[in-house]
């Protein structure tokens, strides 16, 4: 009797306690007759039951929205989120201060030129965030894209390097200019890669498609700044920078060994010449290739020429070179330039890979110039990777340049520099 007792209490102390938690408990108890001469056992078990929820019921028509037409609508594509966390740093034998690439340009020569001067550096500007959206309606694919990173001018700002917008055959936004050849580009720590090379982001809208099977043309109108320095151009301090459109057009034909491009570059550039603007017009051509013999081997090389284009140029943009003031005559002169690398790398296994890469670029001086007017440079660099998986990318690279002036003087700079790549 006093088992039963027992039983009975723990059976309701346990439907208490259940009770306290949930809204709905049933039990089950069953009675099982063993042949134990001492006594009668009990088992029982317990569900809980779903919770039964109260519908809310809201009169749509009657809650207040706030949109303006240029808020963002909900998305109906597929989105895509993706990054990169990027560490790097250098040692600087020169004291160089670009922490994103090594560019013979901001080498010092003569007086400026410090012996013993050395810089570090170690940060993650270069990390970036992206994101993309597709669809397939019925006026074709949509494509969308957006990424940012942390290089900027300041500290606090991220910096926007692709927002466009891919429909059909035409992109649209801001992004790579087709006057270059990415594929050609080689891989290197340093963030900027061979100063030679043609590497710019602007907006723009192409055209370009694949024809028949192993060609590609494409054309576009793009929006680039003003590059130069010109004393008169106080009169129009208040104006934009973006006063033309420059036109440009390409044709790569590929195959199994790899690809060859030829790309060309009309500009109109203008200058404001005795109380009016005046215009000259700049143009530029660029040959690149990347040919692989096997899966081990492959090299990398781009050639380019031109009047005008050193906006273009990865060691030259936002250098104001693209055309010089004679004082002596008032005018504006557009500047000739020209300049190419080449790059090798060796796959030793898929994990590892070594490069080498030398380059060279010339713009031509005015006699009327100043004698520390830069003329020259020269680009050499040997470069490591090591890819344990393929998110994960460790670099390290050994960079050597010099910078020729008009006057013929000239200094040399080596940097060591590292890359940490992880990518999700």
């Amino acid at each position: 009797m006093t088992k039963k007792l027992l039983v009975f209490i723990f059976i309701v102390v346990s439907i208490s306690v259940a009770a306290q938690q949930r809204d709905t408990l049933k039990l089950t108890i069953t009675k099982v007759e063993t042949r134990s001469k001492t006594d009668t056992v009990y088992y029982f078990s317990s569900r809980v039951d779903t919770i039964a929820l109260q519908t809310v019921k809201s009169d749509t028509s009657k809650m207040v929205k706030d949109i303006n037409p240029q808020d963002l609508e909900e998305s109906k594509y597929k989105i895509r989120f993706m990054g990169s966390a990027r560490i790097n740093g250098f040692y600087d034998f020169s004291g160089m201060k670009s922490t994103e690439g090594f560019l013979p340009y901001d080498i010092p020569v003569g007086a400026e030129n410090v012996p013993g001067l050395s810089s570090i550096y170690i940060g993650a500007r270069q990390s970036r965030l992206g994101i993309e959206g597709t669809a397939n309606t019925k006026v074709g694919k949509v494509k969308t894209y957006m990424e940012v990173d942390f290089a900027s001018t300041t500290e606090s700002f991220w910096r926007l390097r692709h927002a466009y917008a891919e429909w059909n055959f035409f992109k649209l936004g801001y992004t790579w200019s087709t006057f270059m050849d990415n594929a050609s580009l080689p891989q290197t720590v340093e963030f900027e890669g061979p100063n030679s090379s043609l590497s710019k982001r602007q907006g723009l809208i192409r055209y370009e498609r694949k024809l028949k099977t192993q060609n590609i043309f494409g054309i576009s109108i793009e929006s680039p700044k003003a590059d130069y320095y010109n004393p008169a151009d106080t009169m129009i301090s208040n104006a934009s920078d973006q006063r033309n459109v420059d036109l440009a057009c390409r044709y790569k034909y590929f195959n199994k060994w790899g690809h060859v491009q030829l790309a060309s570059i009309l500009r109109r550039i203008d200058f404001y010449q005795q109380g009016r603007m005046e215009a000259q017009y700049g143009w530029g051509f660029l040959l690149s290739t990347t040919i692989r013999t096997n899966e081990k081997h492959q090299i990398n090389s781009q050639f380019s020429l031109g009047k005008g284009i050193s906006y273009y140029y990865v060691g030259f943009s936002s250098r104001k070179l693209d055309a010089v003031y004679d004082q002596n005559t008032n005018d504006m002169l557009l500047k000739r330039i020209y300049g190419g690398f080449i790059n090798y790398s060796y796959k030793y296994r898929p994990s590892l890979v070594f490069s080498v890469i030398a380059g060279i670029s010339k713009i031509n001086n005015e006699e009327f110039e100043p004698g520390d007017a830069f003329k020259s440079s020269q680009y050499y660099g040997a470069t490591v990777f090591y890819n344990p998986i393929e998110t994960i990318s460790l670099g390290l690279e050994a960079t050597v340049g010099t910078r020729k002036n008009f006057d013929n003087q000239q200094a040399t700079a080596a940097r060591i520099s590292m890359l940490a790549k992880f990518d999700f």
